[in-house]
């Protein structure tokens, strides 16, 4: 006589619990792993807006022109009056004998340096509608009184800016364009909104 080996497998119980277990970790992970997805995604767009505030500064030093950066919906042009950068935004410079700063791309006599696309679930907004530019020495050229620049990048829901926020989960960041032209940024608090007025 042959004894077979014995099966054996989960039972109906067992497997229950499992899979009880599994649901309860998903509902605690999926909410933390949300906000890490939002704040890189706030990180990225805030090291985009920074690497391209240094590129224009670099370039208008190295250029010895006026380089400028403005905010824009396609690509191809600057969205007039706009302090809403999180459509994306132009670097460019000027042509040769420029000397007046803060003019908007002019595809036909300006050189496009860089172009950068919308990103979702983030708004980036400027305190002030006036285009960056930079001088031949990398200095901030405003076209008001203020000698910085504010922007904001936080994490938004929709493509409204007022829908922004910043949160201890998914804080928000500051960068200030001094005179000089350098850049400091910042994590903001938990204070609710995002946007500039």
């Amino acid at each position: 006589m042959i004894n077979k080996p014995r099966q054996h497998g989960f039972s109906l119980l067992e497997l229950m619990i499992t899979l009880t277990v599994a649901a309860i970790l998903l509902v605690i992970a999926v909410p933390s792993f949300r906000d890490v997805i939002h704040r890189n995604q706030v990180s990225s767009v805030s090291n985009e807006m920074l690497a391209s505030l240094a590129y224009a500064r670099t370039e208008a030093i190295t250029r010895g022109q006026l380089v400028s950066m403005c905010p824009s919906e396609n690509g191809t042009s600057c969205t007039s009056g706009g302090q809403a950068f999180g459509s994306g935004w132009l670097v460019y410079s000027y042509p040769a004998g420029v000397v007046s700063a803060n003019k908007p791309y002019d595809s036909t006599k300006s050189i496009l340096l860089r172009a950068t696309t919308m990103r979702t679930g983030v708004s980036v907004q400027s305190r002030s509608a006036e285009i960056v530019t930079f001088g031949q020495q990398g200095q901030l050229k405003s076209a008001t009184t203020s000698p910085t620049l504010t922007f904001l990048a936080c994490y938004s829901d929709s493509t409204s800016s007022s829908n922004s926020t910043s949160t201890t989960a998914v804080p928000g960041v500051e960068l200030d364009v001094n005179g000089s032209g350098s850049v400091q940024t910042r994590t903001l608090t938990d204070d609710g909104s995002c946007t500039l007025g």
